[in-house]
């Protein structure tokens, strides 16, 4: 089965960007200049994900998002921004975005963000311990599981699905080693190969540990073992 993309994006450079890195992964890509064209587009056809960049020549790509919602929910949201408008991309997220990437994207973030959201079309997320409590905290490290809300010593961090779907499967399990292929599994509810598995878990916790580390390279939450499997420490 060949998966369709629609990359909603006035800057042309940008959208043949786009369209070469996913038709490389065998993936059926359509463009969209700017809103009229992306609204006649969903209207007469199904996308497993939609990249929408959040401002667009003639309309708000929040406004096309909330369209996707609303007539195909089906269809995973990535939101494009630039780093002026993250909190707006945040915001996105809040409403239902799969994740959001900054501009110019990085090719690995686009393609892991782009297969994490098809994949999360035939699987629910699977938290590690259906008993956990509500709220878990390690070090100063708080996770809300009913709001999911994330916060370190009382900043709140604004975390993408799969990121924050990765973390409570962390958390739940301290001082447990996690390898890839597990983790991919307890949060997206799918068998990925070890080399998919890696790839994926690889660019998130990179993320991720942007987000939470107050030093990303020396990380103090979020650590890596041997065999390449990751761990939070309660100490």
């Amino acid at each position: 089965m060949t998966h369709k993309i629609l990359v909603i994006d006035d800057e042309k450079t940008l959208r043949h960007f786009l369209r070469l890195n996913l038709q490389e992964q065998g993936y059926h890509v359509t463009e969209a200049a700017d809103g009229k064209t992306a609204m006649k587009l969903i209207a007469g056809e199904s996308f497993d994900v939609a990249l929408v960049d959040l401002h667009l020549t003639d309309m708000d790509g929040l406004d096309i998002m909330r369209h996707l919602r609303k007539t195909a929910p089906q269809t995973n949201v990535i939101i494009l921004t630039g780093y002026a408008t993250v909190n707006s991309a945040v915001e996105a997220l809040r409403q239902g975005a799969h994740d959001y990437l900054t501009k110019p994207c990085n090719t690995t973030d686009l393609l892991a963000s782009v297969a994490d959201g098809i994949a999360r079309q035939s699987a629910k997320p699977q938290e590690a311990q259906e008993n956990q409590p509500e709220v878990l905290e390690i070090r100063g490290l708080t996770l809300n599981r009913a709001s999911r809300q994330v916060s370190r010593n009382n900043r709140t961090i604004n975390l993408p699905p799969t990121e924050f779907d990765i973390l409570i499967t962390l958390m739940g399990q301290p001082d447990t080693a996690i390898d890839s292929i597990t983790l991919i599994k307890q949060v997206r509810g799918y068998e990925a190969t070890e080399a998919d598995a890696r790839a994926i878990a690889r660019v998130h916790i990179h993320r991720l540990r942007h987000k939470l580390e107050a030093d990303p390279a020396n990380p103090q939450y979020v650590t890596t073992v041997a065999g390449g499997r990751y761990l939070i420490s309660r100490q």
